[in-house]
């Protein structure tokens, strides 16, 4: 119970201060503009990892599961409504879900109030192309070892780990570097 205390303290820390971990993180500049990190900061695994079993809310009160993704390569976001870098990087994320239809683009919501903090936040920022899914108790932030908003996790076609990138990035323009790294080349 220590340990679970401790990694929440250290997840909200890491929120607190920059929410993107201790690497180079995202910086506000002038009002509404966040420095997007480049894709060559995306942390490569060295052998493929697979991911713990893990559970999402979907808006409508259902439940999806990573597995459920399984067999097409999968750019796993989380964020908040509230992270300022979040909301700066979702419409890149959602332009590259209508896109690219080599990936499936899936941005988790770690709201605490879950559906009723994120379906009027879609609607006002006209997010229409991402599949949305909710997290408001942590349960999969915890498991996959997320530790700041926004991180996102580059998952191959088999499930597995193959990259991991905190703080915001230009995803729209990334279809290249999200192929490379979810097929395990440079």
């Amino acid at each position: 119970m220590v340990y679970l205390k401790r990694r929440a303290l250290l997840g909200a820390c890491a929120t607190v201060l920059g929410g993107t971990g201790l690497r180079k993180p995202a910086r506000a500049q002038a009002a509404g503009h966040v420095d997007m990190r480049p894709f060559s900061d995306i942390a490569r695994t060295g052998a493929p990892r697979t991911l713990p079993a893990v559970s999402f809310k979907t808006l409508d009160g259902g439940v999806k599961s990573l597995a459920d993704f399984a067999g097409r390569p999968l750019v796993l976001n989380f964020w908040a409504t509230w992270c300022v870098p979040c909301v700066a990087e979702l419409p890149e994320l959602d332009h590259l879900s209508a896109t690219d239809t080599a990936v499936r683009v899936v941005a988790v919501s770690a709201d605490r109030t879950g559906a009723a903090a994120v379906r009027p936040f879609l609607a006002a920022h006209g997010l229409e192309h991402l599949t949305i899914l909710l997290d408001p108790g942590s349960d999969a932030v915890h498991a996959l070892g997320v530790f700041g908003f926004p991180t996102t996790l580059l998952i191959d076609s088999a499930g597995r780990l193959r990259g991991t990138l905190e703080g915001p990035a230009a995803w729209a323009s990334g279809e290249a570097a999200i192929a490379a790294v979810v097929a395990g080349s440079s």
